[in-house]
């Protein structure tokens, strides 16, 4: 690895995660309100959906300390229980290090990754607020009111940002991102 490459990835990482981190706060906002009924919730996950790209695409496993800080910030921001997310994102990014070598580097198979990681993490989210008795909302609920709206709007945003994170990724000196 070259020396300017390894110094935009050690700076461009958690600038982008910043970046990401404030974005994930704002885009719910702007979201039209007239695609969602006034009981359903969107959460934007745009922070997992870099954390998992850079544990997908990048060979070094520095990603792991960034997931951990970043989840924290997160909490820190967003929920009122501190280090749920941050243990859940640095649990995705390790299994993501540990199960890339098997899968080929495109990005559909991205795309799946942030389906199912997204899909697992709000709902251990969802069942670790049910422990405890902040919520009270059936699974059916949960998964009306919140998961599937969630999963539209990254889905969305996802594919709206296809062709700039190709251009980031290759700046950061990944070249080889394919769609099929």
């Amino acid at each position: 690895m070259t020396v300017n490459r390894w110094r935009r990835l050690n700076w461009m990482i958690p600038i982008i995660l910043i970046i990401t981190s404030l974005i994930d706060n704002a885009l719910p906002a702007i979201f039209p309100t007239a695609f969602i009924t006034p009981n359903q919730i969107i959460i934007s996950h745009l922070t997992l959906y870099f954390i998992i790209l850079f544990a997908f695409y990048f060979r070094d496993s520095y990603i792991l300390p960034y997931a951990f800080v970043f989840g924290l910030f997160y909490d820190s921001y967003n929920t009122n229980l501190l280090g749920l997310n941050a243990t859940l994102y640095l649990v995705i990014a390790y299994i993501i290090i540990k199960v890339k070598r098997y899968l080929p580097k495109n990005g559909l198979i991205h795309a799946m990754l942030f389906i199912v990681f997204l899909t697992l993490q709000d709902f251990l989210v969802y069942l670790f607020y049910l422990e405890l008795g902040i919520t009270s909302h059936s699974i059916i609920d949960f998964i009306i009111m919140r998961l599937a709206p969630t999963l539209v709007f990254n889905l969305v945003v996802m594919i709206l940002l296809f062709f700039p994170i190709k251009g980031i990724l290759r700046w950061l000196g990944y070249e080889e991102y394919i769609v099929f």
